[in-house]
């Protein structure tokens, strides 16, 4: 399932404006905070090298998979190849701002499913609307119908896959895409950038979500996406 966008108000615009990283980076930590992992969990593509792990409550171990010794990952391997890892070995597997950079992505995907047990929680953070940056190398933007149509063929449960757009507005998503050229004007353009949704939907107080014809287009300018499935 496609999620509608969530609603831009003024408690969240105060705090992701203000933000010092990417307008992206910013809906993803909101995504994230207080996500909670009970029992084992592998982070594909982290390290003890992180900016994410003191948003999450992880209540047992976390094991992490990269091929850069910088990030200090518990297992060094490529992505590209299968995972060194036993199947049905995790209760949550989770990647942030990775599979992107993973040329031979479809593997990597179907490896995180592979080592989930049954009834284990996947989380995936990916760009969409998001300029090419090298991490060496930048290969993939999938649309949020190819991520419901390939995680359901890997086995995920169809009553508990969401697929959430990380989107602001379409102005603040095509401020993302030259944010950090604009030197010092960068924080005052982005809090004017976000401010037009705020005032558009400040009316619809207690609408978490937005709602037709706002939740469809707001969603074609979506700056990446939340995916969250449980494997069957």
């Amino acid at each position: 399932m496609i999620l509608p966008p969530r609603r831009a108000t003024w408690r969240r615009w105060l705090r992701l404006s203000t933000a010092q990283y990417s307008v992206l980076r910013g809906l993803e930590y909101e995504q994230i905070e207080g996500l909670r992992l009970r029992g084992r969990t592998l982070d594909i593509g982290g390290g003890q090298r992180n900016s994410y792990y003191h948003l999450l409550k992880i209540e047992s171990t976390i094991d992490s998979v990269n091929i850069d010794p910088a990030m200090k990952p518990t297992i060094l391997a490529d992505l590209n190849d299968p995972l060194p890892l036993a199947s049905a070995s995790y209760d949550n597997a989770i990647s942030l701002n990775t599979l992107e950079h993973i040329r031979n992505d479809t593997l990597a995907i179907s490896e995180m499913v592979r080592v989930l047990k049954p009834g284990g929680q996947l989380h995936i953070m990916v760009p969409f609307l998001y300029r090419v940056h090298g991490s060496p190398n930048d290969y993939h933007r999938h649309v949020a119908s190819w991520w419901v149509d390939f995680l359901l063929s890997l086995g995920l449960s169809p009553e508990t896959l969401t697929v959430e757009p990380l989107v602001w507005d379409p102005m603040s998503s095509a401020f993302s895409l030259v944010e950090f050229q604009l030197g010092r004007l960068r924080g005052i353009l982005k809090r004017f950038a976000m401010l037009a949704a705020v005032l558009s939907h400040a009316r619809r107080s207690g609408q978490e979500r937005l709602l037709a014809p706002y939740s469809q287009y707001y969603a074609e300018y979506a700056l990446g996406y939340y995916i969250h499935g449980i494997k069957q």
